[in-house]
């Protein structure tokens, strides 16, 4: 199905401008962005400087990219002030029921450009598909698969996604927390209530988990160096039929085989 069947109310060059919204490399993927928050998602719609005016029509059509040439609808904004160096926008209400669920093939330029008429994305682009429920975040997949940044987590944990934390609650495990900037590692082990799910909601909502070296670095750098460097992943899957005393024996045992003590953040 072509798009315009959807959308041929924006086929106006003259007053609608597409923004197809890309990762740069190591950056912020938009997807995690649309799912996280609609203020940061409408701050990706706005042009901050005054070499030249971004956007010259009034209102937006935004996607933000899911990977290669797919992207998810991300919603209407108009254009409510502008000045030589800032726009303000605001959400409109149009297809709203369409934001986080409908996914367009685009086929035309994908390699600097993030702006375009209609009439160049309506010949580029075919509907991919039309998810039953709103993207909240990424599918779980595997325990081997994890490896994301804090970021991603944090987007997991507070939109409560039910298959990851029916898959992280029902497990105890041994964990590994990852300074980027560093390289170092912080092992940390899960044996409470909710498994690895309870435990890594105090690194979402505490950052710094109660963990003494990492309360220190907290203190140093506060928020922001948690949320841009930290990744979580998970060592070993333990059965919650395992006591404590086991569990932490386990962590013991990793923190041996990565160093983490003499060179990480484990204070013991």
């Amino acid at each position: 199905m072509k798009l315009e069947a959807i959308f041929n109310e924006f086929n106006d060059d003259n007053k609608y401008r597409f923004h197809l919204a890309k990762q740069e490399p190591e950056g912020t993927r938009p997807i995690d962005v649309l799912a996280r928050s609609k203020s940061e998602w409408a701050g990706w719609q706005v042009y901050r400087g005054n070499s030249k005016e971004r956007f010259i029509t009034d209102r937006i059509v935004s996607f933000a990219q899911i990977s290669g040439s797919k992207f998810l609808f991300g919603g209407v904004f108009d254009i409510v002030n502008r000045d030589t160096a800032e726009y303000e926008v605001e959400y409109s209400s149009e297809y709203n029921e369409l934001i986080g669920r409908l996914v367009i093939d685009y086929s035309g330029d994908n390699s600097r450009g993030t702006v375009f008429k209609p009439s160049y994305v309506f010949l580029h682009s075919e509907v991919s598909c039309i998810y039953e429920y709103k993207y909240q975040g990424e599918p779980f997949y595997s325990y081997d698969d994890i490896n994301h940044n804090f970021e991603q987590i944090e987007i997991v944990i507070k939109n409560q996604l039910n298959d990851w934390k029916v898959a992280l609650s029902c497990v105890f495990g041994v964990y590994l927390l990852t300074d980027k900037l560093t390289g170092k590692h912080y092992i940390g082990s899960a044996y409470g209530t909710d498994g690895i799910w309870g435990r890594w909601n105090s690194y979402i909502y505490g950052l710094h988990g109660g963990n003494k070296e990492l309360k220190e670095l907290y203190d140093i750098h506060s928020e922001k160096y948690f949320r841009e460097n930290f990744k979580f992943t998970i060592l070993e899957i333990l059965p919650t039929s395992k006591t404590p005393d086991e569990v932490i024996k386990r962590e013991s045992m990793w923190k041996k085989k990565l160093l983490s003590i003499a060179f990480g953040y484990n204070a013991g």
